[in-house]
């Protein structure tokens, strides 16, 4: 999915925009750092989608098997990411023995990063739902209400209220590579309430220019506390930066997400490792130790 924003549609979205930020003004000095952080992000998808002419050339699997099937025929590779490689991921490696994480990480051309601000990531054994270890933010979003306590006593919250977690991460194309797939497997520890959504390049995929714009109504696929669930999405256009966003948890209800097993499409495509040259030497150099080893066996 592709924010297209040609010479028709430009000054429509600087009209919105600008309205938007005379009102956002009047109360930005009343509003603490995250809620303004938080209300801005939403308020710039919100008018964007609005006036920008969104392209929603997207799909969402729930299986895995029809993700990389349909993304076989569109990817030049399918980067995959389990998060296992110790020599890459020991910086985000976390437990309660050894705590750790990392702002980000860079492997097979993709960035790993939160998406908030000042927050890290970090890999740990009970995010896993495949091998060893599984992927989170650290924290989880936003997660405490010392600044914004008011959200306690809030009984419905609007779409853009600062009081919402948003817990997750992001996976970002390095080198100006294009991505048109992402898929992985989320789980929750936090009671089964939590559900999730992928932002392509800064647009929710469960938006729409209708009924729904920004995600408004926080759509999104539930994230089980049981068991592991898949969910992918392909944007036929491609896009940089996929964000994974928790849709669910508030600052004083939080809910967790976690993701494992990543396959992501790629324009980049990859390459067979040639062997080296000395290799090559090496084995034909045993090619007669061979044949003499034989025929004495013989």
């Amino acid at each position: 999915m592709s924010i297209r924003i040609n010479n028709d549609i430009t000054p429509a979205v600087l009209t919105v925009w600008s309205a938007v930020s005379h009102s956002l003004a009047r109360f930005h000095a009343l509003m603490p750092a995250v809620a303004r952080f938080r209300a801005l992000r939403f308020l710039t998808i919100t008018t964007l989608a609005a006036s920008a002419g969104i392209s929603h050339a997207t799909t969402i699997y729930t299986n895995e098997a029809a993700y990389l099937s349909a993304l076989a025929g569109l990817a030049n590779s399918v980067i995959t990411e389990g998060f296992e490689n110790d020599a890459v991921w020991s910086a985000s490696r976390n437990s309660i023995v050894q705590p750790g994480s990392t702002p980000s990480v860079v492997n097979q051309g993709l960035m790993w990063a939160s998406n908030h601000p000042g927050n890290n990531i970090a890999t740990g054994s009970g995010a896993a739902a495949f091998g060893s270890y599984g992927i989170y933010s650290l924290p989880h979003g936003v997660t405490t209400d010392s600044s914004i306590a008011f959200c306690d006593t809030l009984v419905t919250i609007s779409a853009n209220s600062p009081c919402w977690q948003n817990d997750g991460w992001s996976v970002s194309a390095q080198g100006g590579a294009t991505l048109y797939g992402v898929g992985g497997w989320f789980q929750s520890n936090t009671g089964g309430g939590a559900k999730m959504t992928y932002l392509l390049d800064g647009v929710d995929v469960n938006a729409n220019n209708t009924d729904n714009i920004g995600n408004a109504n926080r759509d999104g696929n539930v994230v089980s506390a049981t068991g592991a669930t898949f969910v992918g999405v392909i944007d036929s256009a491609g896009f940089s930066t996929a964000e994974i966003l928790e849709l669910s948890g508030k600052d004083s209800q939080l809910e967790f997400i976690f993701g494992d097993q990543f396959s992501i499409g790629s324009s980049v495509a990859t390459t067979a490792v040639p062997l080296p040259a000395a290799a090559w030497l090496f084995v034909s150099g045993l090619l007669p130790v061979m044949g003499v080893v034989r025929r004495k066996l013989r």
